[in-house]
């Protein structure tokens, strides 16, 4: 056992923020791409309140170009033939059961509790924390951590970006004073952010 490793949890649960994004009505969401990586471990189950409440399709896809057309053409016949549930388009690595192995593990772990967004705000139950059995290892209960709530730079629209509401070119920065060798906000910082690709492949 050591006696210098700790955790500082920023952990988040993407199917509150899906509901939050589709109960806000900002935009006309007709299906999802659900990350593959996350449904590797927590499986199909966890999305099923969206086809079943809201009439919307998932599908699970992959990361590599096939992956993504092919969870698209997924998406597309599903809207189609007006039919709406989890679909995993990624089946080399996804199952519904997702893996019970690591659940167990992260349920033993950590406990959900609420965590801040960018662009969305608070959303209850959609964060990790780590539960107090395990807090010799909490990197919050050991040192004196204040993490700031995110905030944009003035101008800067990665928050209605992230929401669907913008468009990174609707940016007065995008592409002049935010590029990903000097970014501004955190779409562009990130290589996978929706500014960084809008760069990469928008002919920029």
């Amino acid at each position: 056992e050591t006696d210098n490793f700790y955790v500082l949890s920023a952990h988040k649960i993407i199917p509150p923020a899906m509901k939050a994004i589709l109960d806000a009505e900002e935009v006309m969401i007709n299906g999802f791409l659900c990350p593959g990586h996350v449904s590797t471990i927590i499986g199909t189950h966890p999305y099923e309140f969206i086809p079943e409440e809201y009439g919307v399709p998932c599908v699970i896809a992959g990361f590599e170009p096939l992956d993504i057309l092919q969870g698209i053409l997924s998406s597309v016949r599903q809207v189609q033939s007006e039919k709406a549930e989890v679909e995993i388009a990624y089946r080399r690595v996804v199952h519904p059961q997702g893996n019970p192995v690591a659940r167990k593990i992260l349920d033993q772990v950590f406990r959900v509790c609420d965590a801040s967004w960018r662009g969305l705000g608070v959303i209850p139950m959609s964060g990790l924390e780590i539960r107090d059995e395990f807090q010799n290892i909490d990197a919050r209960k050991h040192f004196d951590i204040h993490v700031k709530p995110s905030q944009e730079p003035k101008g800067c629209l990665c928050g209605e970006v992230l929401r669907g509401v913008k468009n990174p070119t609707d940016c007065v920065f995008f592409g002049k004073k935010c590029t990903p060798d000097d970014p501004i906000g955190p779409c562009m910082v990130s290589s996978e952010g929706t500014c960084a690709a809008y760069y990469k492949y928008g002919g920029i």
